[in-house]
């Protein structure tokens, strides 16, 4: 398994390209096979703090895919005022785009919502696992 941070320093934020973008985005779609087929494993999920500390990583992907999904869809709409789009079929790609821009915000707000049930399986996790609920800042006050 790769480090975080030595994943983090195989990116060269300065040189990324579309193509660079695309990798990351497959490498990613190919960690959560690993882990998917990590977790079926006997050994794979042995202790409850193992599946605390994989739903607290899953819960911040999914809240990160929200960012990204914004920016994929500013993107769009900025290509298509500038008129760099095209449609394969010769169409004007407005309809294209708007319909895609529809199913990226109701992605958006999957992966939202995802990652606040991600977040909760991963309190109710903690009772059991013997790790503090992290603090909102309700219980501050």
């Amino acid at each position: 398994m790769i480090p975080v941070d030595d994943f983090r320093q195989m990116i060269s934020y300065g040189e990324l390209t579309s193509d660079g973008t695309i990798t990351l985005a497959r490498i990613a779609a190919e960690a959560v096979r690993g882990l998917n087929w990590t977790t079926n494993c006997h050994a794979g999920l042995d202790q409850p703090s193992a599946a605390y500390d994989v739903l607290g990583a899953l819960s911040q992907a999914a809240a990160r895919l929200g960012q990204l999904l914004t920016q994929i869809t500013r993107y769009l709409d900025q290509a298509l005022a500038a008129g760099t789009l095209g449609h394969d079929r010769g169409e004007d790609p407005a309809m294209a785009v708007e319909g895609a821009v529809i199913f990226l915000d109701d992605a958006r707000l999957s992966a939202a919502a995802l990652a606040g049930d991600l977040d909760a399986a991963q309190q109710q996790l903690a009772l059991i696992n013997g790790h503090p609920a992290p603090c909102t800042p309700q219980d501050q006050t």
